[in-house]
């Protein structure tokens, strides 16, 4: 089977999964990101040559889990003030990350921890405790993410010329980057006008989802050219690893729930 199949098989999988455990609802969704959690620690451990026991099953398992107990047997209440002193955590520890990775190409295993950790576990919090329209949120939330992917792969192919960051990721042009986030805009009104219809002016969302999703992809591509891997790992054929397929969502899912919390 060729790449391109198993990548749009899997692809499907993955997305079926999210879609599944939305609609399932709690514990599900929260278990799920227990999950996600747990394979994003593995492979951050492996990327940063950290293989001991500790590393490769002790933090992630006690993270995950963290999730599933904070979550499915109470979690204290976050607000707008709560999603922004984690996102500010969140791009302290990128820095530290990031000043590891310039000086000694080395990952900093606490730091980016960190980084994978917050967004997953606020937004299980958020689903917890959020009740109406929650579903449809974090849908048009991955589909945008979704979206942009595909218009700007295929608005790149076509049209794509000038890298934007070449040493870091030749691939992802201007002409992609900037088509794909227009259709994407356009796309995405589409469907929250006439398919969700909640409250919020998804022009800014998205375009602000697109931001961050774009520089959290970037974020990884760094962090594997600085160690010398193509991919994160082998869990997802056709994709990598689970840090391949996530790294849109690391570090826009923070600055979409402060929106949220500021919408609502």
């Amino acid at each position: 089977m060729s790449n391109l199949s198993l990548r749009i098989i899997f692809g499907f999988f993955y997305v079926g999964i999210i879609i599944v455990c939305l609609y399932a609802g709690t514990p599900y969704f929260e278990l799920l990101m227990g999950v996600f959690t747990f394979f994003s620690l593995r492979e951050l451990a492996l990327l940063s040559k950290n293989k001991s026991i500790q590393h490769l099953w002790i933090v992630p398992l006690f993270l995950g889990i963290s999730i599933i107990y904070l979550t499915i047997f109470g979690a204290n209440s976050l607000n707008l003030n709560s999603f922004i002193v984690l996102w500010f955590i969140q791009f302290l520890s990128l820095f530290i990350g990031y000043n590891s990775l310039k000086k000694y190409k080395k990952i900093n295993y606490a730091a980016i921890s960190v980084y994978l950790y917050l967004p997953l576990l606020a937004l299980a919090i958020w689903f917890t405790q959020t009740q109406s329209y929650k579903v449809e949120y974090l849908l048009l939330y991955f589909t945008t993410i979704w979206v942009y992917d595909s218009m700007a792969y295929v608005v790149g192919k076509r049209l794509g010329k000038r890298p934007i960051f070449p040493k870091v990721s030749p691939k992802k042009t201007i002409e992609g980057t900037i088509g794909g986030t227009i259709l994407t805009i356009v796309i995405i009104m589409v469907i929250q006008n006439y398919v969700f219809n909640i409250p919020g002016n998804y022009a800014f969302i998205s375009f602000v989802i697109i931001v961050f999703a774009t520089f959290g992809d970037y974020v990884e591509s760094y962090m594997k050219r600085k160690v010398g891997v193509k991919d994160s790992g082998n869990l997802i054929p056709g994709h990598g690893g689970i840090l391949d397929r996530m790294d849109s969502i690391y570090l826009s899912l923070l600055p979409y729930l402060v929106i949220l919390s500021l919408f609502r």
